[in-house]
C-alpha cells in the first residue's frame, strides 16, 4: 500500500508469455517457471477479458475530497475499487490522505520552474493518481547450504496485491477514453432526428462523414508517441446528418461497427504485441502503455512564504478546486440494466399533445394553455392545472397555478387573459395585468373611473381566467 509516498518494493521476475499456458505431460518434472507461467497466462487471460470488454476506471468510491489537516490542507481518497488500463483490479482501503504543502515543499525547484513568468492568481495543476503494484510477503525457510546468511536463509512465499497512488505535475494518457467520449459527443452532436420517413442521408455518405471527421486515418498507425488529443473533428460535416427515426438503430449499429472495426485500435493500447499463437517470434513484445487511472485534477492557489522559501497552498479566500471531469470510470451491469428498464429515454418520440395544447403553423414557439379556471366560488381541485387566488387587496388579486413561475429573463412567457364574470356594485369595469411576482401574477380591477375597487368588493367578485405559455424567441 502506498500513502502518496514512494512505491513499495515491487516484484521483479523474468517476463513470461501471456499467450502460453503449460502443456502439462505424463513424467514431466515442473519447475517454479512452469507454474509461473501458468499463473502468468491464466492472470494476463482476466486482466485481458476486463479491460476489453468492460474497460477501465474507477468502480466505486474512491472519492477525492480537501480537508484541513495539522500540515496544512489534505487531499483525501475514500476507499474504493478501480480497474487499470491494463485491467488489473485496484482495491484501496482505507482512506488515504495527503500533505499538499509536504509535497509542494518537497518539489520547490519543480514547482518554481512551472510557475515561473505567471501572472498574478494562476493556479497550480496537480493530478491525483492510482496505479497498480504488488510485494512479496510472507518469508519461509528454504533448504540450503549450511553457513547461509539469514537472508538466503528465508525467501518470502507469497505475492500481495498493492497499489500506488501519487501526485503528478502531469495527467495519465488515457486516449482510449477520451477517443471514445469524442465519438459520442461527434454522434450526438451531428444527428438531427427527424420524424418524417424518407428523409434520412444515405447510410454510406452517413458512414463516410464519420470516417472523414477522423483526425487518423484508419488503418495507419496514431502518430508518435500517441494520436493528437482531439480524435474526430467537431466541425466536420460543418452541417446537421439528418436520420429519421425509423432508421436511427440502424444508423447507431453502423456506426458502433465502424467504431469497433476500424477506429478504436488507433488509440487503444496493444499490451500483447503482435505476435499470435504459432507466430514467430513466439514470444510477443508488449507494446506497453501506462498503467495508471486519473482519480481527480486539483487546481492549487499557492504562494511562497519567502523569496526563495518552499512553496504552499494559498490560505483563504483562495481553495483548492478538485476537478472530475476526467475522471474514467465503469457503470456495472445492474446499473446499466436498471436505466435500460427505467430511465431516462430522449430519443423516445414525444407522447400525443394533450388536450389543451394549441395547434400552431410549422416554425411557431410552442404554445400551451397552462391554468384556466372560473374564480372563486369554484375549487381549486376543479381548476385546471391548480388555478387559484392566494391573495386579496384593494384594486387587486393575486393567482397562482402548479408549475408557475416568475417568466422574467426566462426562455418563456405568459399571456393572462381575464374577465369579470359578475360585480357587484361595480359598473364599467376594467381588469388589466397588474404583472408577474416570485409567487403569481397579479390582476388589477378598477371602476369607471379608474379608482381601485375596495377589497371588501374584490373578494366578492368572480373572475374567469386563461393563462397560456409560449416559448420566447
Amino acid at each position: 500500500m502506498s500513502a502518496f509516498g514512494p512505491a513499495a518494493t515491487a516484484v521483479h521476475r523474468a517476463p513470461m508469455d501471456p499467450t502460453k499456458r503449460v502443456n502439462y505431460v505424463l513424467g514431466m518434472v515442473l519447475g517454479v517457471d512452469d507454474f509461473t507461467q501458468e499463473f502468468t497466462y491464466l492472470s494476463e487471460r482476466d486482466r485481458w477479458l476486463t479491460r476489453e470488454l468492460l474497460g477501465y476506471g474507477t468502480v466505486w468510491g474512491l472519492a477525492v475530497t480537501q480537508e484541513p489537516g495539522t500540515r496544512g490542507p489534505e487531499v483525501r481518497v475514500s476507499p474504493g475499487v478501480a480497474v487499470s488500463p491494463r485491467g488489473n483490479l485496484l482495491r484501496v482501503t482505507p482512506a488515504q490522505c495527503a500533505s499538499l504543502n509536504d509535497w509542494l515543499a518537497a518539489r520547490t525547484p519543480e514547482v518554481s520552474a512551472r510557475m515561473a513568468g505567471a501572472s498574478p492568481g494562476t493556479r497550480l495543476k496537480v493530478y491525483v493518481v492510482l496505479g497498480y503494484d504488488e510485494c512479496l510477503t510472507d518469508a519461509v525457510p528454504i533448504p540450503g547450504e549450511p553457513c547461509r546468511t539469514e537472508e538466503d536463509a528465508t525467501k518470502p512465499s507469497r505475492i500481495a496485491d498493492d497499489f500506488t497512488l501519487e501526485l503528478s505535475f502531469t495527467p495519465p494518457a488515457q486516449h482510449e477514453e477520451d477517443a471514445l467520449r469524442d465519438l459520442v459527443r461527434w454522434l450526438r452532436t451531428h444527428i438531427q432526428v427527424s420524424s418524417t420517413p424518407g428523409t434520412s442521408v444515405p447510410l454510406d455518405a452517413f458512414l463516410g462523414f464519420l470516417r472523414g471527421a477522423v483526425l487518423v486515418p484508419p488503418g495507419s498507425p496514431p502518430s508518435p508517441p500517441w494520436s493528437p488529443s482531439d480524435f474526430l473533428l467537431d466541425t466536420s460535416p460543418a452541417s446537421p446528418l439528418v436520420v429519421a427515426t425509423e432508421d436511427l438503430c440502424r444508423y447507431l449499429r453502423a456506426a458502433l461497427r465502424v467504431w469497433v472495426t476500424e477506429l478504436r485500435h488507433l488509440w487503444r493500447t496493444n499490451w500483447l504485441g503482435e505476435a499470435q499463437g504459432c507466430m514467430e517470434p513466439l514470444t510477443p513484445v508488449s507494446a506497453g502503455g501506462e498503467d495508471r487511472v486519473l482519480l481527480a485534477e486539483l487546481s492549487l492557489p499557492v504562494t511562497r512564504e519567502l523569496e526563495g522559501g518552499a512553496w504552499k497552498v494559498a490560505s483563504a479566500p483562495a481553495k483548492v478546486d478538485i476537478l472530475e471531469d476526467g475522471r474514467p470510470f465503469v457503470a456495472h451491469l445492474r446499473l446499466l440494466q436498471e436505466w435500460m428498464l427505467c430511465g431516462t429515454r430522449p430519443d423516445t418520440p414525444a407522447p400525443a399533445p394533450a388536450a389543451n395544447t394549441v395547434t400552431r403553423p410549422a416554425g411557431m414557439p410552442a404554445y400551451s394553455i397552462v391554468a384556466a379556471g372560473i374564480l372563486p366560488p369554484v375549487p381549486p381541485e376543479q381548476s385546471f392545472n391548480a388555478l387559484k387566488i392566494i391573495g386579496t387587496a384593494d384594486g387587486s388579486a393575486t393567482l397562482t397555478f402548479t408549475g408557475y413561475q416568475n417568466p422574467t429573463g426566462k426562455p418563456f412567457q405568459y399571456i393572462v387573459k381575464a374577465l369579470l364574470v359578475s360585480a357587484p356594485a361595480v359598473k364599467g369595469f376594467v381588469v388589466t395585468l397588474g404583472g408577474f411576482q416570485a409567487n403569481g401574477f397579479v390582476l388589477n380591477v378598477s371602476d369607471a373611473q379608474g379608482a381601485p375597487v375596495p377589497v371588501a368588493l374584490m373578494n366578492n367578485l368572480r373572475l374567469v381566467v386563461e393563462v397560456s405559455q409560449y416559448q420566447a424567441g
